[in-house]
């Protein structure tokens, strides 16, 4: 077998693998974990992108200063969205950010 079939192979493999272990945690999991692991996987993957881009950018700047305020801005940006769209959302069928007319003057009265 050449080396592309192994590297193919392998890689298949590990996704399977990777997809059954994955099924198996999420239908024998407490949902209380939930936000945890959620939150364990988020810190993961922006801890190994941040460690592996930053000392290059560092690197390759003229101005580190501009790198670090940059970061810290998309941190700050992205955290503002999250809190926002959490803010504006609810699971109940009558919610404030369902209604329509909620807080405007356009509201109707009977009178009769």
């Amino acid at each position: 077998m050449s080396t592309l079939t192994w590297i193919i192979a392998a890689s298949l493999l590990g996704g399977i693998l990777s997809l059954l272990f994955a099924a198996v945690l999420a239908l024998n999991m407490r949902v209380s974990w939930l936000s945890i692991l959620v939150s364990y996987a988020i810190g993961a993957l922006l801890g190994a992108a941040f460690l592996n881009t930053l000392p290059e950018a560092f690197e390759l700047s003229e101005n580190p200063m501009q790198v670090t305020v940059t970061v810290l801005i998309g941190i700050l940006i992205f955290f503002i969205l999250e809190k926002l769209v959490l803010w504006r959302h609810c699971h109940i069928e009558d919610c404030e950010a369902h209604d329509p007319l909620h807080g405007s003057a356009a509201t109707v009265t009977n009178s009769a």
